[in-house]
């Protein structure tokens, strides 16, 4: 059973009384970011495969298709390893190369016409991209993340996002990680301090309701 369906009954018990479990507020000018779906992950030959990441992919191009439809931005990164001494390659003792295959956006995710790739090589994607400038140009006003992992690249851009005044909107069951607890922890976490934590189903209402 993938992660996302394991937790989502658990939500409104486990995390309830924490703010990020409120109603979320209306979407306004929000702008999509899908972290790390590469095929790094998402392949079953990649070296970091992981069943609970392909699991994710079938919920985050339901995001993708519903922002493509409306034609609201898309934004997908993409990880790799500027050189071996960067911080996430000298604590997972590992690197992945910029021209490696398995960086690629796997293919199953179909970004609408427009959206942007960037390249990151750190956790974060704001410390790492343009993308706040970019944001900033389109008038965005709130971010809707999902992706991989969880714990890592897409916990700390929602905690980057927060910092620097966006809504954040942080999609449970389009989020995956390699440990349940890790997931969960992550998600109540954020919950607390930091994003609404909502399903794929919140977001395509509250996109219709915009």
């Amino acid at each position: 059973m993938p992660m996302s369906e394991k937790l989502q009954p658990e939500w409104k018990y486990q995390l309830q009384g924490l703010r990020g479990l409120n109603p979320p507020p209306k979407l306004n000018k929000p702008a999509l970011l899908v972290i790390d779906m590469q095929r790094y992950f998402c392949d079953p030959d990649a070296p970091a495969y992981g069943r609970d990441f392909d699991a994710t992919v079938e919920p985050v191009q339901a995001l993708v298709g519903a922002f493509g439809k409306l034609g609201l931005p898309v934004f997908a990164t993409r990880y790799y390893s500027k050189d071996d001494n960067d911080p996430t390659a000298r604590w997972w003792n590992a690197t992945l190369e910029k021209d490696s295959p398995w960086v690629d956006v796997d293919p199953r995710i179909k970004l609408p016409p427009g959206s942007k790739v960037l390249d990151k090589h750190l956790y974060g994607t704001f410390s790492s991209t343009d993308l706040d400038e970019r944001l900033k140009a389109l008038g965005c006003d709130s971010v809707v993340i999902c992706g991989v992992m969880t714990d890592l690249c897409c916990e700390t851009t929602a905690r980057e996002a927060f910092q620097l005044s966006y809504t954040v909107y942080f999609v449970g069951d389009a989020t995956a990680t390699s440990d349940y607890m890790l997931h969960f922890s992550a998600l109540a976490t954020l919950a607390h301090g930091f994003a609404f934590i909502v399903t794929v189903d919140d977001i395509i209402k509250l996109l219709e309701e915009k």
